[in-house]
Formats: C-alpha cells, sequence, structure tokens
C-alpha cells in the first residue's frame, strides 16, 4: 500500500509492528524481507515520487572542516534516496576491512567478513548482479577470451580489484520496487513524511512512538513494537542529536559516540600515465563480461598494506580523450537538449550540480569550431564507430594518456563528526554542522599509494606515471568526497566503542536499530551500497527472529495459565 501524508488527517495515531524510516537502499531492502510476512511494516519517506525542491531543502547544512560539496546536494530526499544518483558500482569489503590493525586506530569490526558472505550473495540477486565473485582470477579466462588483460605488473604486491555494475533493471530503486511494495498487504509506505522525533518512555529504554509531520507542517503519529533508522550518514545521528527530550545529549549519545568518526572515501586526480601499450581491460568504462558489466581499478594487497602501514586504496585509469572526442560530445549534447531528449538524470545534474558521478565537464566552445574539430578527424571517428559496432579488438587510440583517479580508505577519527547547528529547517529541526577531517594517516597513504602505483609502471616497462600530489595544502584542498557518508553511528562491540551493538540495536534502547553505512566501523575502499544492502538482509533476519521469538512467549506464557 502506498499513502501519501499529506491526507492523513492532524495528529492521527499510526500503529504498526515494524517502523522503517528511509525508503532509500537500506529501507527498501528491509520492507522488502518483510512482504509476505506476518507482520504490519510501515516504511516512512521525507520525499515523494520525485524531486522536490521543498524537501530536498530540508538536507540543507554547513561544512566547518575539509572543504566538501554542499550538504543538500550529497543524498536525494525521496523515494529511492541516493539510488537515484549512483552509477551502480558495486563491491563487497575486503577481509582486511574487518580486521584490527595495528596501524589504524579504532580498526577492526565486531565479525570477520564471513558472516556477511551469505547476506553478500542475497545482496546480489537483489541489485540484479552476477555470482558473487569479486577475485580477478574468477573473472580472468572469461576477460582474456576478449582480450581484456592484466597489466604486467600485477601480482603479489599490486592488484586488479574488480566492480560489478547495477544493470538499469534494477539501479532506481525506487523505481524497481515501488509496484511490489505498494501490492504488498502488510506493507504500508508513507511518502511525505518527515520524522521529527524519536520519542521514548521516561528511562529512554523504549522508543514508544515517532513525532512525523508533512512538509507544510501537519503532524501525526507512528507507534510500533521496532523502529529501524535507515536514513544515512548525516541524517541518522540528525535524528538522534534532535530526539532530546529524555536525554539531554541525545538518544545513544551517552558516550558521546553520535555523530562523531565521521568517514567519506577520499577522492582525487592524483597524476597522468601515458602507458606503453594500450590496457583496455583498465581504461574501458563499463567492461562487459557475458551478461555482466564490470569495471576495474589498481591496488595493493593486504600484505602490502601492512608492510607499508598504510589504508586500502584504489586508483583507476580514465582515458583523456583528445578534442574532437570533446566535440563530438557537446555536439551531441546540444542536439539532445534542442529536441527535449535530455537523459533523464540531467535533471539530477541541474538539482545536485557538485555530483560529478557517470559525467565529465567536456567544456564550452563554439558548434562552428566543433563541427571542424569533427570534419577534420572523421578517419578517427569511422575507426572508432567500427571498433565499437562490428569488432572484438579494443580501439586503442585515446587509451595510452590517462588521468589517475584515486579513492582511498579515510582512518576512523572521532574529531571528524557530524554535530547540530544552532540554524533550523522549516520544521523547526536542527539542521547539521559537518567538521570533516583528513587524520596524517590519511594523507599519507594517498601519497604513498601513488609511488607504489608509480614504481611499479617503472619497473616494468609499462607505462611512465607522473605524478602531481604532493603533501602540501594545495592537494589537500583538491581532495572531494565521494558522496559516502560512513561512520556516524558505528558498530561496535561495547557502547564505549560504538552506539550500536553487532546487531545494530542501539546500546541502552531495547526496540530501536539503525543500519546503513552510519555503522560502519571502517570505510574500506569499496562504495558502501552493496554492503549497506547485506547489513539490512541480515537486519531483517535478525528482527524477524526476534518478533518470531516474542510472538511464541506470548502463546506460551497465554497457554500457562489456562
Amino acid at each position: 500500500m502506498l499513502t501519501d501524508a499529506l491526507t492523513i488527517p492532524e495528529n492521527t495515531l499510526i500503529e504498526t509492528e515494524v517502523c522503517i524510516v528511509g525508503a532509500g537502499a537500506a529501507g527498501i531492502t528491509i520492507a522488502r524481507e518483510f512482504i509476505n510476512q506476518p507482520y504490519q511494516v510501515c516504511l516512512l519517506e521525507s520525499g515523494g515520487l520525485n524531486y522536490e525542491e521543498n524537501t530536498q531543502s530540508l538536507a540543507a547544512g554547513e561544512n566547518v572542516g575539509v572543504p566538501y560539496f554542499p550538504i543538500k546536494e550529497t543524498r536525494a530526499r525521496q523515494f529511492g534516496g541516493s539510488t537515484n544518483l549512483w552509477g551502480g558500482w558495486s563491491r563487497p569489503l575486503d577481509e582486511i576491512d574487518f580486521v584490527y590493525r595495528s596501524w589504524m586506530p579504532y580498526s577492526g569490526w565486531p565479525f570477520a567478513k564471513a558472516e556477511l558472505d551469505p547476506y553478500y550473495q542475497r545482496a546480489q540477486n537483489f541489485c540484479g548482479l552476477g555470482a558473487f565473485k569479486y577475485d580477478f582470477s574468477d573473472w580472468e579466462e572469461a576477460l582474456n577470451e576478449i582480450q581484456r588483460q592484466q597489466l604486467p605488473f600485477t601480482g603479489e604486491d599490486i592488484l586488479t580489484c574488480l566492480w560489478q555494475i547495477i544493470p538499469p533493471s534494477h539501479l532506481r530503486f525506487g523505481q524497481v520496487y515501488k509496484s511490489e511494495l505498494e501490492q504488498a498487504k502488510n506493507i504500508n509506505t508513507i511518502i511525505h513524511a518527515n520524522v521529527l522525533k524519536i520519542e521514548t518512555n521516561d528511562t529512554a529504554q523504549t522508543v514508544q512512538r515517532l513525532r512525523v509531520a508533512t512538509i507544510d507542517g501537519k503532524q501525526f503519529w507512528v507507534q510500533a513494537k521496532v523502529f529501524i533508522l535507515a536514513v544515512g550518514g548525516i541524517e541518522n545521528p540528525r535524528l538522534l542529536l534532535n530526539s532530546n527530550e529524555v536525554q539531554s545529549n541525545g538518544l545513544g549519545n551517552q558516550y558521546d559516540l553520535v555523530g562523531r568518526f565521521f568517514m567519506e572515501h577520499p577522492y582525487l586526480v592524483s597524476g597522468k600515465v601515458v602507458l606503453s601499450d594500450a590496457a583496455p581491460l583498465y581504461t574501458q568504462k563499463n567492461l562487459q563480461v557475458n551478461e555482466v558489466f564490470v569495471g576495474t581499478a589498481l591496488g595493493i594487497s593486504a600484505a602490502a598494506q601492512e608492510r607499508e602501514q598504510t589504508l586500502n586504496f584504489a586508483t583507476r585509469l580514465l582515458p583523456i580523450p583528445e578534442d574532437w572526442v570533446d566535440a563530438i560530445n557537446r555536439l551531441k549534447s546540444k542536439v539532445q537538449h534542442l529536441v527535449g531528449a535530455e537523459p533523464a538524470q540531467s535533471v539530477y545534474h541541474k538539482s545536485f550540480p557538485s555530483l560529478h558521478e557517470g559525467r565529465r565537464d567536456y567544456g564550452e566552445a563554439p558548434v562552428s569550431e566543433d563541427v571542424l574539430k569533427v570534419a577534420t578527424n572523421l578517419h578517427h571517428v569511422a575507426a572508432r564507430v567500427y571498433a565499437k559496432l562490428f569488432s572484438k579488438k579494443f580501439y586503442s587510440r585515446q587509451s595510452n594518456y590517462c588521468s589517475m583517479h584515486l579513492i582511498g580508505e579515510q582512518a576512523p577519527n572521532p574529531d571528524s563528526r557530524i554535530m547540530l547547528s544552532s540554524e533550523r529547517d522549516r520544521l523547526g529541526l536542527h539542521q547539521v554542522k559537518l567538521d570533516w577531517r583528513l587524520s596524517p594517516i590519511d594523507k599519507y597513504t594517498i601519497v604513498r599509494s601513488q609511488e607504489l602505483i608509480a614504481e611499479a609502471f617503472e619497473r616494468s616497462g609499462a607505462g611512465k606515471y607522473q605524478i602531481e600530489l604532493k603533501d602540501d595544502d594545495a592537494t589537500w584542498r583538491s581532495v572531494i568526497g565521494s558522496y559516502h557518508h560512513i561512520g556516524t553511528t558505528r558498530m561496535s562491540s561495547n557502547p564505549r566503542e560504538g552506539v550500536v551493538n553487532e546487531q545494530c540495536q542501539v546500546y541502552g534502547i531495547n526496540n530501536l536499530y539503525v543500519t546503513g553505512s552510519s555503522v560502519f566501523p571502517t570505510s574500506g575502499l569499496s562504495n558502501p551500497t552493496l554492503t549497506i544492502i547485506a547489513l539490512a538482509i541480515r537486519l531483517a533476519d535478525h528482527i524477524k527472529a526476534q518478533l518470531d521469538t516474542s510472538k511464541l512467549t506470548k502463546v506460551l506464557e497465554t497457554t500457562s495459565t489456562k
């Protein structure tokens, strides 16, 4: 069932058994796991089915740390969440990401990667991906068949990291799963429903209900047995901190940890490489292997990370096209605009101007100049078209001059954090203040990782790599994030080190759970969504088991009194 909160009478009390806040990747995943289960579920979404500026404005905040994107632009506040924005690159965390590392402060998860592997496999199916295989050796034979070989220096230290890319049929979760959720008799999805407060009993040990409002200020309540926050690494802590009527510091914040350990994946262009030979395995975007699309990057092994005392990282090779290629892209874009055939994502690019995933700035030039560039390079255009349509052999022109794009792990740092601002949004909630900070080990990893890659190119003769970053202010000002908000309600084995336990339950509150990348103790280098989905499936299984146990206990208690 799909309900618009704008049609709900003021002061209505909605009663359910499971209440999920947020209909993004995590929230939709959990809701789907409850379809046709013997429990009533309410899924609350702040936005509507499409982008709405007045709702998106609720995500505004300020940044007082490392330069960052406008916070309002880093998450889509609508049904489907930020799956409306992403490119679908998917990869599990590595084994080393879960373990304690002596050279990384606050490292280690409460469990090993093996605990998540069965949930990763279910997440693969949910996302329409291929088999749960991410070791390069699993793909090497198929890639060799289409002439996509590794660079000669890959092996013991330098690795080829592999991603699978979610197909268009599964990419936008709001579009893909809307009908399924709408038709589920036990799921009530309510759009335009903004949670204002998490209301607890007098001891703050049990959540009783949520105070919810529409954008025009009309309020109602949702009462449930179990509550799950699934609104991301900024809004999860914001809700906990704003819910301070019983505990003045906010819920789950008895040790001042809510909002701390904010992590991103630092991203920057670190240099350029001239390849000795074409390397289409690394330079071709979205390689198709049978029915699966994959992407690759260069990284280093766990053993090399330990030896070099670095964090995890990956470096992608993006070809730098000649002028005539940019000219074609500019002309194509102008034609699409004239005939009204701009891609749907252009709507989001206008609303989220800082969004860089999946697009490139081709610059500006007069149409006449672009036409001339294409006309004088028609032989190159024809060669590219022929290679694309009729030949499996990689068309090598443009491929041997590449920019190097680094995405790195960030170490957990309690001083990198989300706080409440004195500014309030249109519904009266305190906005957030982000203080994103990089640690010395983050900067060391960025510098040292590129030295290792450059040395490998030099030794093997595979190319000449010119590093363009240094350990100076200019370099660190050029670092941007990856729209990945991680770690602000971190998972731990005890409440003095985290906000939630290994089952994602908020310490000290018996029926409140948090899910999403905000519970990650460490960030790894992988895009977080596949892990978010795996954790969401795991949490859904746990809650179903808890509810089943509770129901059985009540039956036994009733039977024993007869």
